[in-house]
């Protein structure tokens, strides 16, 4: 009698040790790394994998089950399109130096007026050297307001345009620090951080040139084109003005870098805000 229990009771040992053997075995075949050997899949990934599926990081990753990635790799289905981080968008930070030396890169680029109609003013462009503004390029850029029909042109009394630095012009436009600024300006109180037209000068302010105002948000195209209309503007002899009511278009010669007073935004002198 004592036998037969002795070998049942061995009997159930070994029983109880091959189960928790075999659930040793099945966590094993859980936790061995999967490894992608299709070389299209692997082409598909354009940098470090730092997650699947589109995983954003930071996010716990879901993995698929093994038997799905293994179908994709043999072919049998179409294989996941993995999401690298370097597709992130980038930032870039722009800097703008207070002050610069009071030199400048000239402009050399000419640019005719569609218009033949109004009074033709020529003018030139000159940027302070140490900022990140290529001369030609911005100077095409003013240009392209001017001409544009929403501009001044579009009165048919005026049409600006765009000469190389050295020839004849009446009227010189500078885009340069914030300190360069005030004193390009004086007398009048720029205080680094608006623009000014004194005489026969155009000063526009690279604070403003590259980084927009609150008043336009991110719209810094719109916000240039304000800039020149209104600067420009005051060649023509046109005075700063009061936002004419909530809600309404607000005219060119507001003060829009300071604010817009209910106004809504408009960087042209003859839009209609259609």
């Amino acid at each position: 009698m004592a036998r037969r229990v002795a070998r049942r009771r061995r009997s159930a040992t070994g029983l109880i040790a091959g189960i928790i053997a075999l659930g040793l075995f099945g966590l094993c075949l859980r936790t061995v790394p999967i490894v992608l050997t299709d070389t299209n899949l692997v082409d598909q990934i354009a940098g470090p994998l730092t997650g699947v599926l589109g995983v954003s990081p930071g996010k716990p990753a879901k993995v698929a089950p093994a038997s799905k990635i293994g179908a994709a790799a043999s072919g049998s289905v179409t294989p996941v399109k993995l999401q690298a981080t370097r597709k992130a968008k980038k930032i870039h930070q722009v800097e703008v130096p207070a002050s610069g030396p009071e030199t400048y890169q000239a402009a050399k680029r000419t640019v005719r007026s569609r218009s033949a109609q109004g009074r033709l003013i020529r003018y030139d462009v000159r940027v302070e050297d140490g900022l990140s503004i290529d001369p030609d390029k911005a100077a095409v850029l003013i240009q392209g307001v001017l001409d544009d029909e929403r501009s001044w042109r579009g009165a048919r009394r005026w049409r600006f345009e765009l000469a190389p630095v050295g020839q004849s012009a009446t009227l010189h436009a500078y885009i340069v620090t914030p300190n360069t600024t005030d004193r390009l300006c004086a007398p009048y109180l720029t205080r680094g951080e608006v623009s000014c037209q004194k005489g026969d000068r155009v000063v526009l302010n690279a604070k403003r040139w590259l980084l927009g105002a609150d008043s336009y948000g991110s719209d810094l195209t719109n916000y240039r084109r304000y800039l020149v209309n209104h600067e420009f503007g005051h060649t023509l002899g046109k005075g700063h003005v009061d936002c004419p009511g909530r809600g309404k278009l607000a005219p060119i010669m507001l003060q829009q870098t300071k604010g817009r007073w209910g106004c809504r935004k408009n960087p042209w002198p003859l839009d209609s805000g259609d």
